[in-house]
């Protein structure tokens, strides 16, 4: 029977009955450079390949695209894409031959699709990689590239088991131990424990069962950071029937595996997620364990030999082969980490090659409320880490004598190859502070500096969390943190905000910006604010970057067009930009304007006019100094307006505050938004008596609403929002559900650079100290879906993601008064 083979045949909601599949799918993230023909495309770009694995030969017809789900860039609401450049390949020997391409323009292969027919292909394995889109480019996304293909074809439906073996226990005796390091051991597992870390490691398969992390040394490490591998999952409600279904199933499972991985280019998988097609020995010697792995399908010998210390683990990794194989997976060590423990971050350099996530050391891996492992390897070593979304996981994989391939895979040599690894508790210190700053401050930088950092290696951009997506407005706090640290051991923190921007202007998607299907405008004109925090983090990155007036004038195109396209934004000539597609009238039900994005803000909105003013006062100088003086006068003259402009058109004279927005219609939307207040205050823009005033106010409302104690976080608004100046997502939540006036730290640093302009260096202090112990307890935040980032005034978690980037913010208030 005919079938669409990119759809995995247990992906219907008759799984339970359905047999075991041959089919094995994967989609795949690379760095390219431009082929000849592809005039305008960026000197680097992510591709993504949708490949399909099958244990028998399958038989492939035809290869179909059209339209389908593009980029998902949020409140834009679901994007509309198509792959506009198709290349398909399938194994000859230890190569990958081309078998055929798609090519065509938007609007015929939108409105009809396109088909290339294979004639009765016979393959083990196909790899469909989209070079370009309709929407999104030269950056056709995963989205699309895993709903957006169609294989029509067939396949035996037939499965077997594969090979299994295990690993015999030579020898255990852990009688004679350094001090502080105790063993227990179990019939499936030899776990050790230190005041500093817990490591398990299994008996009769190559894998660590247990990972815990304590860096204070007082023995918590009884929680796993481990995503385990299991077997079987529960289904996610609303998605098939309730109940449980194969993981194997899902596209993604390879990343689950622990321990070596090998996958080669015809799909034979002897190494891997419940793959375990190896002999050989656990040894236990005292404080060290050794697994001896020979897979004979791999050809590959796996000597590896964990030593746990007091305060790390040292690692002898080897791995052997008679001859070159050539892997579409391959780790010599794979380790797989819950992001609902906590996302994990590998901070590291990125080597913009081949698959994406690839990484030279040295390694800091941090998992953020648990501590840190500092990690020194030998030049064998090549690293690669990886966010899977669908299965919660992040990974740190090791790579021993491997070339990565410009398409995606690897060449692993004869030959060999071995690495001597040091794990190590600790984190880099990327700043120094005086002995001004208390404790809770102090703590609060030194432990989680590298939270606030979460740039992900598969990506490199900065990302909300080390799991989560890329928002290029949050580069406008990780800037202002960036710009008091100082590099260490492979951690480049401005040097990143420069990687995050140049995707940016290179035409990369994030969230609320980029091209998109639901008009000819880009989301930077929907979501102004956004466009705004970019612009001011790429003026941070010039003035304090060594390299930031090359890196300007290699990009001064797009950002010039960036600076004009945000001046053209003053549709009537009052300084202030506006929305001309968010308008904020009430009952409209509009996305919003600014970072709160399922509140109505629209056209004249005071919080991105704040983040606006700001930025101009960044660029102006900056330009003038690099010979742009035409256009720092027009920006100049803008800044001078928007000043005027702003205290007449938001300030509101019954609250003496600065409101949220004012409609399109004329009307004033003020519900007590406090960080608004702040950005408004914190800067130029308003006069120091001017911002005491508006500051005062908001003081009294916080008095009034009984806010005197921050730890629990500042709240968005202070008064609830009408359900008709409201977007989406929190109809009907009582106060403190989210951004209806929940408690959180983000974006407060604004707050406490607010009252110490005006001489509130008193309530700056609570602000800031009350901020600071909850970060630094690591109370504010947790793993993914705890939705502590968020709370409601008694405490209650009342968010979603459980981590952003933006609660991090004062860390930049921090370092400004304290940085050494």
């Amino acid at each position: 029977m005919i079938a669409n083979l990119f759809v995995h045949p247990l992906a219907t909601p008759s799984w339970e009955l359905e047999p075991a599949s041959p089919v094995r799918l994967h989609t795949r993230s690379l760095w390219t450079a431009p082929e000849p023909e592809e005039h305008g495309a960026p000197a680097r770009r992510i591709l993504h390949s949708r490949a399909l694995f099958t244990d028998r030969p399958a038989t492939l017809h035809r290869v179909r695209v059209g339209a389908a789900p593009g980029y998902h860039k949020c409140a834009s609401g679901q994007e509309r894409d198509a792959v506009l450049d198709l290349r398909l390949y399938a194994p000859d020997g230890d190569a990958w031959r081309e078998v055929g391409r798609i090519a065509g323009d938007a609007d015929t292969i939108l409105a009809h699709g396109a088909t290339l027919e294979l004639d009765g292909l016979t393959t083990t394995a196909l790899v469909a990689q989209a070079r370009r889109a309709a929407t999104d480019e030269w950056w056709p996304g995963w989205n699309l590239v895993t709903t957006g293909i169609t294989v029509e074809g067939t396949v035996d439906p037939t499965w077997e088991p594969a090979p299994e073996g295990r690993l015999e226990v030579a020898g255990i005796e852990v009688s004679e131990l350094p001090d502080d390091v105790s063993a227990t051991v179990s019939q499936t597992e030899v776990r050790f424990r230190t005041p500093f870390l817990s490591v398990g490691f299994r008996l009769i398969s190559p894998a660590w069962s247990h990972l815990g992390l304590d860096e204070d040394g007082q023995g918590r490490t009884d929680r796993n950071l481990l995503q385990l591998p299991r077997s079987m999952d529960i289904v996610r409600s609303g998605v098939y029937p309730s109940g449980v279904y194969p993981v194997l199933r899902d596209q993604n499972a390879e990343y689950l595996g622990q321990g070596p991985r090998f996958t080669a280019i015809d799909g034979t998988m002897p190494l891997g997620f419940l793959r375990s097609d190896y002999r050989g020995t656990t040894t236990v010697i005292g404080n060290t364990v050794t697994y001896d792995i020979v897979s004979d399908t791999a050809d590959q010998r796996y000597t590896l030999a964990f030593t746990v210390e007091r305060d790390g683990i040292r690692l002898r990794a080897t791995r052997q082969s008679d001859r070159e194989r050539r892997a579409w997976t391959s780790s010599a060590w794979h380790v797989a980490t819950d992001n609902r423990v906590t996302p994990s971050e590998v901070l590291g350099a990125p080597t913009f090659h081949g698959e994406t996530g690839l990484i030279s050391g040295p390694l800091t891996w941090h998992f953020p409320r648990y501590g840190t492992l500092s990690i020194r390897a030998s030049d064998e070593a090549l690293w690669r880490s990886d966010s899977v979304r669908p299965l919660d996981t992040n990974t740190l994989e090791l790579k021993l004598g491997e070339t990565p391939t410009t398409f995606g895979d690897y060449v692993l040599a004869a030959g060999t190859h071995t690495a001597e690894l040091d794990l190590r508790i600790g984190a880099p210190r990327l700043s120094t502070l005086s002995d001004d700053a208390s404790p809770a401050v102090a703590r609060m930088v030194h432990r989680h500096t590298l939270t606030a950092l979460s740039f992900r290696p598969d990506t490199t951009t900065y990302s909300n969390n080390g799991a989560s997506m890329h928002c290029t407005t949050s580069l406008a706090d990780v800037s202002a943190i960036a710009e008091h640290l100082r590099d260490a051991d492979g951690i480049t923190p401005m040097a990143w905000v420069g990687d995050s921007l140049q995707r940016w202007l290179d035409g990369a998607p994030s969230y609320g910006s980029g091209a998109t299907s639901h008009g000819p405008h880009r989301l930077e004109d929907e979501y102004v604010q956004m466009a705004a925090n970019t612009l001011a983090a790429a003026a941070r990155f010039v003035r304090s970057s060594p390299d930031g007036d090359a890196w300007f004038e290699t990009n001064r195109a797009p950002l010039v067009r960036e600076l004009e396209a945000m001046l053209a934004r003053d549709v009537d000539g009052d300084g202030l930009v506006e929305s001309t597609l968010r308008l904020g009238i009430s009952g409209q039900h509009q996305w919003s304007t600014a970072w709160a994005d399922v509140i109505s803000f629209g056209w004249k909105d005071a919080w991105a006019n704040a983040v606006v003013h700001e930025m101009w006062l960044l660029w102006e100088p900056l330009l003038a100094r690099l010979g742009e003086a035409e256009l720092a006068g027009r920006i100049a003259s803008s800044a001078a307006l928007l000043r005027a402009s702003y205290l007449p058109q938001f300030r509101n004279p019954e609250t003496g505050l600065i409101a949220g927005w004012r409609s399109q219609d004329g009307q004033l939307h003020d519900y007590g938004f406090s960080v608004v207040n702040g950005a408004a205050c914190a800067g130029e823009l308003l006069d120091p008596d001017q911002a005491r005033e508006v500051l005062t106010a908001l003081a009294d409302a916080w008095t009034g609403i009984g806010l005197t104690d921050f730890r629990n976080g500042i709240p968005l608004n202070l008064w609830r929002i009408p359900e008709e100046d409201i977007g989406g997502v929190i109809f009907g939540l009582p106060m403190g559900g989210y951004q209806q006036g929940g408690y959180s730290h983000h974006g407060a640093r604004v707050l406490v650079d607010a009252f110490d302009r005006v001489g509130m260096t008193d309530l700056a202090d609570r602000v800031l100290e009350g901020l600071a112990t909850t970060i630094a307890d690591d109370t504010a935040f947790g793993g993914l879906g705890s939705g502590v980032d968020w709370r409601m005034a008694d405490g209650t978690p009342s968010g979603y993601e459980g981590q952003l980037i933006e609660g991090f913010s004062v860390l930049a208030s921090a370092l400004r008064r304290y940085a050494v």
